[in-house]
């Protein structure tokens, strides 16, 4: 019984060994949400670290449209810090704020519109594991990330939709680190909406 139990964690911690990257992405991930939720402005350098890292994971694992993701959440990353920091009246902090109608118009245009054009590019010239679903989460992520960088809180029900979609990707791509963080994120997306809501409401009331 005791060798069995030492043959588990042998086997464990050689699976950490190898997967190192992705453990170390998914921890950074998981404190950059927190973080986030909490509207700590640290959920931006944390979250640069996990873009350069997931960028390495997702390239090896030829999901291409994720690595392009990565690529424009590092620009973005480097906005919303600044935005955060900066963007508000008299260059204090910038309130949480609502979706207007022209926006949702805009994002639904452009998040579908984009998703068929680099789904089709995706599937006819390169190896794509799933192409048009992974455009769909690389699209949507990017319009996701630019939300949470103007502070728009119906960013966090975007990232319920988009992480429940990366928990089955990264699932049937073996990524088994990635798969349940993502679940985990979904998590903290609900968790994040209801307390910016309720930020939000402390905000008009204040």
């Amino acid at each position: 019984m005791l060798l069995l139990q030492v043959d588990r964690i042998d086997i464990i911690l050689q699976w950490m060994l190898v997967h190192w990257v992705e453990i170390t992405g998914s921890v950074l991930g998981l404190v950059g949400v927190w973080l986030e939720a909490k509207q700590n402005i640290w959920c931006w350098p944390v979250g640069l670290l996990n873009v350069i890292i997931s960028m390495w994971v997702f390239f090896f694992s030829k999901l291409y449209a994720d690595v392009i993701l990565q690529v424009f959440y590092l620009v973005i990353t480097i906005y919303g810090w600044y935005f955060w920091v900066f963007g508000g009246q008299k260059k204090y902090e910038v309130p949480i704020r609502k979706l207007f109608r022209k926006e949702f118009i805009v994002m639904l245009i452009l998040g579908f519109g984009l998703t068929g054009v680099l789904g089709y590019f995706l599937r006819n010239y390169t190896d794509a594991a799933f192409p048009y679903w992974d455009s769909l989460v690389t699209v949507w992520g990017v319009i996701a990330t630019y939300a949470m960088a103007k502070k728009i809180m119906e960013h966090w029900l975007m990232w319920i939709v988009i992480n429940l979609n990366c928990t089955a990707i990264y699932f049937f791509k073996h990524l088994f680190a990635f798969s349940p963080l993502y679940f985990i994120f979904t998590l903290l997306s609900v968790y994040g909406y209801l307390k910016w809501k309720k930020d939000y409401t402390k905000q008009r009331a204040a």
